[in-house]
């Protein structure tokens, strides 16, 4: 079967469109034979195949474990996948995951996400022990990257009751990729270890009330070296034509601002370090920021993007500290580190809020489009800007508006 299906995948990304018709409607008929799913899996992995139809086979499987994993559930179709083919599928795939191609690797990542969504922990109990074994082990960087991609995806649905058992192993394993030499890992493997940080933060935090407390004290010494790594990531000014740089500064913003919004009292006088390094940061950026993005035209500037279309850039990081600052003016503790250098960041701000090259030559040709994006779009640095300053004049009343009325003048 697995031939077969090789065959139908490839005819179904035919030119031609008769032939490509035919292929999938042979696929949407194959969901309904039995060992259909394995066959997929074993075409996906199998590296004498073609890699566009190896990851063709990855996505098609990804669609039939929609369609057949679960009764019941989402967009099932029946039949459903029997128990004998459910395991071996769950035993197979996640050999994907330590393929050479990326590609191959994060289609794998997805569908095993899918399954994840039903069966794991109780159907898939060793899925997190087999991933953070492969970082572990460290066999090879397409495994630790591949484990890495995969964590990121599953971890938004981790349990309550998978918190004690995954965090602890998880945690410091994530912590020494990060903090590991250039040469070991690369800023890709390292941004990705802070991404399934994040995703595990982001999980825990809004976690039940009757589990905070819990949650909390298993973090308090697990959050220490993390802090560290922080300060050490936001150290130095990321290369504004490097977009590994940009990346990995941006996700360790990312994961502080968990940290404040979520286990600022577990992290506790070490925080400090991490949020001075962010604040010197915010400051230092400024004359790249405007060298790159304010002083150059738009048909000049091209940001980078990963693989999944994320912007890794200078004007990214800014706003990823823009949006550090208002989660500690947010918090009526952390708020009163922002007390002494207010004057400074309401300036520095205010620089900020400088069009872009790109924003003054639309709004010059169309007035109207200046009005609607001053309203509406709230996702660039000078909107951004806009509510830090809003934000801070309400949290410290008539000293806030004095700050911003001093940087003015």
């Amino acid at each position: 079967m697995e031939d077969e299906i090789a065959r139908v995948l490839e005819a179904s990304m035919s030119p031609d469109e008769a032939t490509r018709v035919n292929a999938e409607q042979h696929l949407t008929q194959g969901g309904t034979m039995p060992g259909f799913g394995l066959a997929l899996v074993r075409c996906a992995l199998n590296r004498q195949v073609p890699p566009g139809t190896r990851q063709l086979a990855a996505v098609v499987l990804k669609k039939y474990v929609k369609e057949h994993w679960q009764e019941g559930e989402g967009k099932f179709f029946p039949p459903q996948t029997g128990d004998d083919e459910k395991a071996a599928i769950r035993e197979l795939l996640p050999n994907g995951l330590a393929d050479p191609e990326a590609k191959i690797r994060t289609a794998c990542g997805m569908a095993i996400a899918t399954i994840a969504t039903w069966d794991w922990p109780r159907q898939w109990p060793n899925l997190t022990a087999q991933l953070v074994g492969a970082i572990r082990e460290r066999t090879s960087e397409d495994s630790v990257a591949g484990a890495l991609r995969c964590l990121a995806m599953i971890l938004g649905d981790m349990e309550e009751t998978q918190v004690e058992d995954t965090v602890p192993a998880l945690l410091p394993e994530l912590c020494a990729i990060v903090a590991a030499d250039a040469a070991m890992y690369t800023l890709h493997v390292k941004r990705r270890a802070l991404a399934v940080l994040h995703a595990c933060l982001l999980t825990m935090g809004v976690m039940s009330g009757a589990r905070q407390r819990a949650v909390r004290d298993l973090m308090t010494p697990l959050l220490r070296p993390w802090l560290d790594v922080f300060a050490a990531a936001l150290a130095n000014p990321p290369d504004p034509t490097d977009p590994g740089q940009c990346g990995l500064v941006l996700e360790a913003l990312r994961c502080l601002s968990q940290v404040v919004q979520y286990f600022a009292k577990s992290a506790g006088d070490a925080l400090v370090a991490p949020l001075g390094a962010a604040a010197r940061l915010f400051h230092a950026l400024a004359p790249a920021y405007h060298a790159t993005t304010i002083g150059k035209e738009s048909d000049e500037y091209e940001p980078a993007r990963d693989e999944e279309g994320e912007e890794l850039s200078l004007e990214s990081v800014v706003s990823q500290l823009l949006e550090l600052i208002m989660c500690l003016v947010e918090h009526p503790k952390l708020r009163t580190l922002l007390r002494d250098g207010m004057e400074d960041t309401v300036h520095r701000a205010i620089g900020y809020m400088c069009m872009t090259a790109a924003q003054e030559e639309a709004w010059e040709d169309d007035p109207n489009a200046y009005v609607a994006d001053e309203d509406d779009d709230m996702t660039t640095v000078r909107a951004a800007c806009g509510m830090l300053l809003h934000q801070m004049s309400g949290a410290f009343g008539e000293e806030g508006e004095g700050a911003d009325g001093g940087a003015d003048g």
